[in-house]
């Protein structure tokens, strides 16, 4: 009875720990690319990797965490899932007592931005879930079922579906549950606002200066009142060029309303002058640094909607408003809404996508098992 606890105990944790640290990477599988970038330019292999080998990691490293999460809270594959779950965390708590000792990234990023933690708490936590992993290998079978043998299949197949389509959609859109300072809703002037306690801000990196002059547009920017609509582009010669009709018809439709518009990025003036000699540009380009401009909007190019300084909307540039979308003044579309789902109701929505559609095919399952025994009693 005692090793049957112990056993489970193990396993629900790392269940628990790799489902979650699955779930905030497929939400947000950009911000764990430039976590990566992050790291090959730690360890000097910035030059190395392929433009796109950082976002394949991103994915196949939230899938698989996530993936083998599900088999854990199953029982289902166990000692298959024991075995990789094991060789995870031998690979990730050296790493991890690496990072924490010579702290070339400022976090690990194990859980995204929706729980930030320091280099040490995730070596101390990867040393805790490499112990549970240890006394799960050892004893795979006192795992306990959830399912059947014959499911498990089932389990396994649908779960891997779900995270891949979920990902995707957050690659080519945006993350579904945002934990950034610059969510939908969030005032950034006040976010920028250091307290009496002395702690640090949640936005305490943002400067904005003019591309052309260097003057501080920061607070004429942020802090002046109306509509504006900020185009934020990390870097421009990396930037989807397909969305400059779009662009063009934001820009007539600012000017005929009155709304500014301006350009984030942190490219040098040469790469502005060619974005706009191949767009077409005419709206003012400011510079910022490129780390706030990744974490305001996972695109490039994004778009930002500020009332004021409260951020109303964001885009994708997949989803970026075209003439269609801008019929009339703001104050009459849905495009300017300045709330929306908490995250425990996206979270409920996710939940509700993974759990129906599974138990309506274990449901189906079960009855075509119990068909095919029925048949081959009767025969």
């Amino acid at each position: 009875m005692l090793r049957w606890l112990a056993v489970n105990i193990c396993r629900m944790s790392l269940s628990v720990a790799l489902v979650f640290s699955g779930a905030v990477k497929m939400i947000d599988p950009r911000g764990t690319e430039y976590k990566i970038r992050d790291y090959a330019s730690a360890f000097g292999l910035g030059d190395v990797l392929l433009s796109y080998t950082p976002l394949l990691m991103s994915v196949a490293l939230a899938l698989a965490e996530f993936c083998l999460g599900v088999n854990l809270l199953f029982g289902s594959n166990r000692r298959w899932t024991a075995r990789t779950v094991l060789l995870m965390f031998l690979l990730f708590t050296p790493l991890t007592l690496y990072l924490a000792l010579e702290n070339p990234v400022h976090d690990c990023g194990c859980f995204g931005d929706a729980w930030v933690i320091t280099n040490w708490q995730s070596f101390g936590k990867n040393l805790f879930l490499l112990s549970c992993a240890i006394v799960l290998c050892r004893w795979p079978r006192v795992q306990t079922r959830l399912i059947s043998e014959r499911a498990q299949w089932l389990i396994s197949s649908y779960t891997w579906l779900y995270a891949l389509a979920l990902v995707t959609y957050c690659i080519y859109t945006l993350p579904v549950m945002d934990f950034r300072p610059y969510s939908i809703g969030s005032d950034i002037y006040a976010k920028m606002q250091w307290d009496d306690t002395d702690r640090i801000p949640p936005i305490p990196d943002l400067f904005i200066t003019d591309a052309g002059t260097g003057e501080d547009m920061t607070d004429s920017i942020v802090a002046s009142p109306g509509w504006k609509f900020l185009i934020v582009a990390p870097r421009l010669e990396k930037a989807d060029d397909g969305v400059m009709d779009k662009l063009a018809e934001l820009t007539d439709y600012c000017t005929s309303n009155g709304y500014m518009l301006a350009a984030l990025t942190a490219s040098n003036d040469s790469l502005i002058d060619y974005w706009r000699d191949i767009t077409g540009a005419e709206y003012a380009f400011l510079r910022a640094d490129e780390i706030p401009l990744k974490t305001m909007v996972r695109s490039n190019p994004g778009l930002l909607l500020l009332d004021g300084s409260v951020v109303v909307n964001k885009w994708a540039a997949s989803q970026i408003p075209g003439e269609a979308e801008l019929s009339a003044p703001l104050e009459e579309l849905g495009l300017a809404r300045k709330t929306q789902a908490t995250y425990v109701q996206r979270a409920l929505l996710l939940l509700l996508w993974y759990v129906v559609p599974l138990f309506v095919c274990t449901i189906a399952d079960a009855v075509c098992g119990a068909i095919m025994r029925y048949r081959k009693k009767e025969s």
